[in-house]
């Protein structure tokens, strides 16, 4: 059973004039995070202006137990409180799995509005990276996934298939059909 990352993308505002002690807070916070089980990283985007006050923490895990165990750890919990108390609006949080994960959204993009490209777009760049992944793997590979059973055959091209789409293919693929992917967004 293949394994799907989680990326949460949580949207924070500090109160004014809290932003030193707010970042102090946020950096221990994901600190911690990076010592537990299958935490991927994270990465916290600044204001751009002072007209547009919001931090956006991009935070990912390997799996969703690995984000729910980290969710729900006492340590965390007790911080966010602290957190929370220095922020002037509800936190936002949007948890992306499947497709939108492969889709590295440019730094503007993503200090503006964190949102994917179109579902169409995705999915016919995803085609093209999917066979540009499984068709050098068909070529090179065929003769010798023919010795196994079809579910064990299927299971060796999918596992090595997904592993290049994530982190070769599909970063490569998104990064030259950028232009398209995003469009005037990311002007």
């Amino acid at each position: 059973m293949l394994r799907v990352s989680v990326t949460l993308m949580i949207t924070r505002v500090p109160k004014l004039g809290r932003e030193q002690e707010w970042e102090a807070l946020i950096t221990r916070i994901l600190r911690a995070a990076q010592d537990l089980p299958g935490n991927l990283g994270a990465t916290v985007l600044k204001p751009i202006s002072q007209a547009t006050p919001e931090y956006r923490i991009i935070i990912r895990f390997d799996n969703s137990a690995s984000l729910d165990r980290w969710k729900t750890s006492p340590d965390r919990l007790h911080q966010l409180k602290s957190l929370e108390a220095m922020e002037s609006v509800p936190v936002t949080i949007e948890q992306v799995t499947g497709l939108e994960v492969w889709f590295e959204l440019p730094a503007d993009v993503l200090a503006r509005q964190m949102s994917p490209p179109p579902r169409h777009k995705m999915m016919l760049a995803s085609g093209i990276g999917v066979y540009l992944t499984i068709t050098p793997l068909l070529f090179f590979l065929g003769s010798f996934l023919d010795r196994f059973p079809l579910y064990v055959a299927t299971l060796i091209m999918v596992s090595i298939a997904v592993v290049l789409l994530t982190y070769t293919v599909m970063p490569l693929v998104t990064r030259i059909l950028r232009p398209w992917l995003y469009g005037m967004q990311s002007r």
